[in-house]
């Protein structure tokens, strides 16, 4: 029915010549009572609880499942179809809601979960949730002689055609945003506006644990940091921190910029002079992620409001993830020593102690004893944020990055070094080589060529692979080429149609 394009944590799908989230109202008809949100469950086998039937959208047939399980849907018997309809809108209210996402891991990709009954306030949150189409209640509130707004209802003297003209377009414009900030990756900071006015809503989306590999590991597109710190994007980044190694017990602390990366700032470009050829792990403390190394920069891209004021979570985050990083340095060196280069509002919340350096001049100097092979540590960088990138690192030690930002080894060229590896055919054949199946791989079963894989072609891929990550294609545990993942490794298991992989360059 739906074929996936884009995922936000949501989903932006293409739906015949029109795209999803969208508006659908449709008139599907159940033989027996509907069960009520707060049914008794001694009464609940007095209630058919499942119907499947057949319905026309634009002259295609469609099958449909309609699921009338009230507050108990998590038991909900699930069928193949195409069209999965929650007949309960009140568990958009209810901790119930998050069902949603459990629903969503068991069918496939191209299957839509539709609400017929939905506030304009409540799609982003839906939407974020993994549902693709909604009814609406433009005529319910125009009787009543309210005026919807992407808010909230307003009570207005206009009559009850305008009101439903007025309503129906708040409806569009909803959903026009939505697609718009999916796009963006942005869907979570509407998801925020519209729901913190609705207790149930800002409920909903602080239980709600998104499936991380539902959004790209690098962002193109900056995060918006808010006051929830909650932060899909900040999870999987400090999920994926636990792998990094220190390469040095000498440990550099320094203050975030604005400008990303850091190292393109003005204060971080003369600290990186200052630093010179002293070999030291670079540390930037910052909020939301708490601890980023320099080797890693480039996995953070994002913009924050900034006060000069600590919260408690961030306070107790940054000292956390200092301490953990620290211990896991004592483990390999034996001992470490911390240098700090930070403003006073830093250091009044660090919970370890460090030499305090306040200028550029005396940081030079004193650095001047940590010299060492700058090209080694250029190495290790490049393999961490590999590491990052894979899970696994595969890159040789005798690699250079040339003035193009292209990885060589052996006059070959691995990747490119972009926001992320853009993996070359040398590339991918050696991460299949040094990694097998730890690899991102996607399995077929035919000699693919440039372009795009579809399910009919598909065997199987590691289940670890996010949207947009850089994947390789084998066959008969052959390598076969390099692209870019369109689906997440778990949904292209269960696609039935639509594009899985972008196919760049094959043998």
């Amino acid at each position: 029915m739906l074929e996936p394009i884009v995922y936000d944590v949501g989903r932006l799908c293409k739906f015949k010549d029109s795209y999803t989230p969208n508006i659908i109202n449709l008139n599907i008809e159940i033989d027996e009572p509907k069960l009520l949100y707060d049914t008794p469950e001694p009464l609940l086998e007095k209630f058919k609880k499942s119907f499947i039937g057949e319905l026309k959208i634009d002259g295609e047939t469609y099958k449909y499942q309609v699921l009338n399980y009230g507050k108990y849907i998590e038991r909900a018997k699930i069928e193949e179809v195409d069209l999965y309809i929650i007949a309960d809108r009140k568990i958009i209210e209810r901790k119930e809601l998050t069902y949603i996402k459990k629903l969503r891991e068991k069918i496939s990709p191209n299957s839509a979960i539709y609400f017929p009954l939905a506030n304009p306030w409540e799609i982003p949150l839906l939407a974020y949730l993994g549902a693709d189409f909604f009814g609406t209640l433009s005529e319910f509130y125009a009787v009543k002689g309210y005026k919807l707004t992407k808010n909230r209802a307003i009570k207005s003297d206009k009559s009850f055609e305008e009101l439903i003209e007025e309503n129906n377009k708040v409806y569009l414009d909803i959903i026009e945003e939505v697609q718009e900030v999916i796009k963006k990756g942005y869907l979570r900071n509407l998801v925020e506006e519209t729901s913190i006015s609705h207790p149930y809503l800002w409920a909903n989306y602080r239980r709600y644990e998104p499936d991380l590999r539902n959004i790209s590991t690098f962002k193109k597109h900056k995060v918006i940091v808010t006051a929830n710190i909650k932060i899909p994007e900040v999870k999987k980044y400090l999920e994926r921190l636990k792998n990094y190694e220190p390469y040095t017990n000498i440990i550099l602390l320094l203050p975030c910029s604005s400008k990303k990366p850091y190292s393109e700032s003005k204060t971080h470009r003369k600290i990186i002079k200052a630093i010179g050829k002293a070999v030291v792990e670079e540390l930037i403390l910052t909020s939301p992620y708490g601890l980023v190394p320099r080797a890693l920069e480039l996995a953070v891209n994002y913009d924050i409001p900034v006060t000069g004021e600590w919260s408690l979570e961030e306070i107790e985050l940054i000292n956390k993830l200092l301490k953990e990083f620290l211990k896991k340095v004592e483990e390999k060196f034996g001992d470490y020593k911390v240098i700090s280069y930070l403003p006073d509002h830093y250091l009044e919340i660090l919970e370890v102690e460090s030499l305090v350096v306040k200028d550029l001049e005396e940081l030079r100097k004193i650095l001047k004893e940590y010299r060492g092979d700058k090209r080694k540590q250029r190495v290790h960088n490049l393999k961490e944020l590999c590491r990052y990138q894979f899970y696994h690192n595969f890159l040789p030690d005798n690699i250079y990055i040339n003035r193009k930002n292209q990885i060589i080894y052996k006059n070959k060229i691995l990747a490119t070094l972009k926001d992320k590896f853009i993996l070359s055919l040398e590339g991918g054949k050696l991460m299949w080589e040094t990694l097998g199946r730890d690899s991102f791989y996607v399995e077929t079963n035919f000699d693919v060529k440039k372009g795009s894989l579809f399910p009919p072609g598909f065997v199987d891929c590691n289940e670890k692979i996010s949207y947009d990550d850089e994947v390789i294609l084998i066959k008969d545990n052959k390598f076969l080429g390099v692209g870019r993942a369109k689906l997440p490794g778990h949904e292209m298991k269960k696609a039935k149609h639509g594009a899985l992989v972008n196919i760049r360059k094959v043998l």
